[in-house]
């Protein structure tokens, strides 16, 4: 019989995550997608990308804060949601439903990191439609993200992420010590929580899921995600955008179906170090 690979032990861990996450929002009638990575490889390889090691899923704001109330009660060990509603040093925007079952290194940033295996749960917003209050709230949002990431630069930005030469030489820069201490991580994750609510989910026609890897590549009209249908993904099935195709097209463009060079395929570089 062959030998189950770490990764794909990984995979396995985080697939009873995800089935939790989907039970609790059947039995609360709470929106969310598959998104990202997630998304696609439902659709590109009915499960996993067979190198993935993380999972994404995002909900509608209003959405997403129930779940979180609903969540922290329910989950018992090993099980646990990680937030900033429950931990005032947690340093991402977004939450994570975590198992003590497993636990992995990361190494992409400055400073590994030694974590429960997770799986990510973030919230989608709205956008304004008039061109100046859409610029000006892009630029509210990026300098808040900007000075979340400054602040905690060693801790969690991906060092080995490929990029393009000018965002590359951003990420540079802003790794510069002079910087850290301008940046608050705490005030600042708490600050772009406020800025991203200003626009409700329900009231626009345009959505964000910002606080993704791809910033604002993730801005889809909301049709796109509509009430959703469901995406086979391993051995069941889970709620996805309306239409995957233009979602997918514009986080990843119009050759999401390829398979990437084998040097990309890996870019969480994430090791587990207890089973």
């Amino acid at each position: 019989m062959e030998e189950i690979s770490n990764l794909r032990k990984l995979q396995l861990e985080e697939l009873k995550i995800l089935k939790m996450f989907k039970k609790i929002c059947e039995e609360n009638d709470l929106r969310y997608y598959l998104l990202g990575g997630t998304l696609l490889g439902a659709v590109r390889h009915d499960g996993f990308i067979p190198w993935d090691d993380d999972v994404d899923v995002c909900m509608p704001r209003e959405d997403y804060e129930k779940f979180q109330k609903i969540a922290d009660k329910q989950l018992e060990k090993p099980y646990y949601l990680r937030s900033l509603e429950n931990n005032n040093d947690y340093r991402y925007c977004f939450a994570r439903i975590a198992t003590e079952n497993m636990k992995i290194k990361n190494s992409s940033a400055n400073i590994p990191r030694i974590e429960d295996v997770w799986i990510d749960i973030i919230p989608l917003d709205g956008m304004p439609a008039g061109k100046a209050k859409n610029f000006f709230h892009k630029a509210h949002m990026y300098f808040w993200r900007s000075m979340n990431q400054i602040g905690q630069y060693d801790e969690i930005v991906d060092q080995k992420r490929k990029r393009g030469k000018i965002e590359a030489l951003l990420v540079k820069i802003a790794g510069w010590k002079i910087w850290r201490n301008m940046a608050d991580y705490r005030k600042c994750t708490r600050k772009i929580q406020k800025v991203l609510k200003k626009y409700k989910y329900d009231d626009c026609d345009t959505i964000i899921n910002y606080m993704a890897a791809y910033g604002f590549d993730e801005t889809f009209q909301k049709n796109w995600f509509g009430k959703g249908r469901e995406y086979s993904f391993e051995d069941d099935s889970f709620v996805g955008p309306d239409d995957s195709d233009k979602v997918l097209r514009q986080i990843y463009g119009s050759d999401y179906m390829q398979l990437p060079p084998e040097d990309q395929r890996n870019k969480h570089n994430a090791e587990i170090i207890k089973i």
